[in-house]
């Protein structure tokens, strides 16, 4: 039997893996007996629970997901096929996080239940389980309207009674939040319906739900996740499903879980920032975004993927040594020192890659600011000899030969493609650079081959004698990198001269050209003897470059 993914892997469908989940199902008029044909993945899809009435059911993937820090799980759902001419379309589906002592064999009651949590209305008389999971948190997908529990019949609902069983209704103590999408959402239209639900882990602690590009919590929920119990910040994660009198298939056509990932819409206005605490709940890290051209889907998933800083440089040096990747400071535990790739996706795209071809390429400012340390980063001294003032940043791009997860190395040839960065901040460690085209891998990094300080032409002052209190006009030219602006690369790197300053006279202005910058401004000849003027150029990568004219006054 193939291993099983360390998460939950089911794009585009429900093909492989399907022994990587465990099912539970059962009929509710027959409680001691399990229903033989549902849930099942059969060809594409999970079937929770087919249209037969008064069942419940639940699909756990077999190996528990870290779910303390920060998270996204993104799936596609349908409910179609009713055989019910009285009650239609029932009862609903529903995501669950669990701990408890039933494990991957949990399930809660049929009906109103949605197999995870129980209520009065949904327990009375019913013959199959009555009480809810215990130890879990449910982001539940309503299909029927029951009377003192829902609010219509299409809302969405996230309910939690922690280490306790869970219960289904909407009113009481252990409801969370609900959004009632009546004339907004029809859940059990028999549309296909895709959802995003994210936690922000340690810190903020914000549970959020995206339904069909639509934020059902503005601004999301706050819920600490180790308050239902967790094994190590662990726990199982899988579907849950019911019918009561009404019923329908009820599908779950694709399903994806990634841990430490965070998603958010980015737009053209203004830069978007996803941050990533440690286990103390400090942001030691972020990734930043902005469109630079309008995107048909704009919201983006980003993964950090926390790597020893020799296993990063071995994959980056394939292309592009002598350089190393950043150690971020405090990066993902308390006293955990790692280099971060950024695996960067588009999950409510067709394809949930970012830019499928050249009409709906992604251009976008991609970035990360980072705490570190020299100690950390003892290399950054190589090769020039201002340390801190030479740098030599990069902001690699590569992209492996799984679109889904860019951060794939391929089997033959280098990760990193590209060095795209086109800025660079010492202090407080920021890295920026422009992204086009698909789905994408990055990496900071120092010590970036191919990146020369600006290139410095003084035209005036020469090495000559001038006379005492003559007027000479200054004239120089910092040029961006030559290496930055390759001839043959439509993509990066784009580094730029930032200044370009002179240390004695007095500069007059400096004229930004394609090329860099063109200034001018006169020279000292107030007094005799030997002078220096020196012209000192940085450029958006922080790397710095002087040039040095002597000449003599009498």
């Amino acid at each position: 039997m193939a291993q099983c993914p360390t998460s939950p892997n089911y794009h585009p469908d429900f093909t492989l893996n399907q022994t990587c989940l465990t099912l539970n199902g059962e009929l509710g008029n027959s409680p001691t007996i399990t229903f033989p044909t549902f849930p099942v993945t059969s060809g594409t899809v999970l079937r929770l629970t087919p249209n037969v009435s008064n069942t419940a059911a639940s699909a756990w993937y077999t190996t528990q997901q870290p779910v303390s820090g920060a998270f996204t799980t993104t799936f596609s759902f349908q409910l179609s096929g009713t055989t019910s001419e009285i009650y239609g379309p029932a009862d609903g589906i529903a995501f669950v996080i669990q701990n408890s002592s039933a494990g991957v064999t949990a399930l809660g009651p049929e009906g109103c239940g949605i197999g995870y949590g129980s209520s009065p209305n949904c327990t009375a008389g019913n013959p199959g389980p009555q009480v809810g999971i215990t130890n879990s948190v449910a982001i539940e997908f309503n299909s029927y309207y029951n009377q003192g529990t829902d609010p219509s019949n299409s809302d969405v609902a996230i309910q939690s009674c922690l280490t306790n069983p869970n219960s289904v209704d909407d009113s009481g103590a252990c409801s969370l939040a609900v959004k009632d999408l009546n004339h907004l959402i029809n859940i059990g239209d028999g549309a296909v319906h895709t959802v995003t639900i994210s936690y922000s882990g340690a810190g903020s602690k914000l549970l959020d739900v995206i339904v069909d590009n639509v934020d059902l919590f503005s601004g999301g929920i706050v819920f600490d996740m180790t308050t239902i119990g967790l094994n190590s910040g662990n726990a199982w994660v899988g579907f849950t499903a019911a019918t009561g009198g009404g019923n329908d298939n009820q599908d779950i056509l694709s399903w994806t879980f990634t841990p430490q990932a965070e998603t958010a819409t980015i737009s053209t206005t203004s830069p978007t920032s996803l941050n990533f605490p440690n286990a103390a709940g400090s942001n030691v890290y972020a990734y930043t975004a902005q469109l630079t051209a309008p995107y048909t889907t704009p919201e983006i998933q980003v993964q950090p993927i926390l790597m020893t800083p020799s296993a990063c440089d071995a994959l980056v040096q394939q292309n592009f040594w002598p350089a190393r990747c950043f150690v971020y400071n405090n990066a993902e535990n308390s006293g955990l020192n790692a280099s971060v790739m950024f695996s960067v996706t588009c999950p409510t795209s067709s394809t949930g890659t970012c830019g499928s071809n050249v009409s709906q390429n992604f251009f976008a400012e991609l970035g990360t600011t980072f705490g570190y340390v020299q100690s950390e980063n003892p290399w950054i001294v190589y090769p020039g000899i201002f340390a801190f003032l030479n740098p030599f940043p990069g902001w690699l791009k590569g992209a492996g030969p799984d679109p889904l997860n860019p951060c794939t190395p391929p089997a033959n040839g280098p990760l990193f493609q590209s060095n795209q960065i086109d800025s660079f901040f010492i202090d407080g460690g920021t890295t920026k650079g422009k992204s086009q085209g698909g789905g994408s891998c990055w990496v900071a990094t120092y010590d970036t081959p191919g990146e020369l300080w600006p290139f410095i032409t003084v035209s005036s002052p020469k090495p000559t004698t001038y006379k005492l209190n003559s007027v000479v006009p200054a004239n120089y030219v910092c040029s961006n990198p030559i290496t930055s602006q390759p001839v043959t690369s439509p993509t990066g790197p784009y580094l730029t001269t930032a200044t370009c300053t002179q240390s004695s006279g007095a500069q007059s202005s400096c004229t930004q050209t394609g090329s860099g910058l063109s200034c001018t401004g006169s020279v000292n000849t107030s007094t005799k003897g030997l002078h220096q003027f020196v012209v000192t150029a940085i450029d958006s990568g922080g790397n710095q470059n002087l040039y040095l004219v002597l000449y003599n006054v009498k």
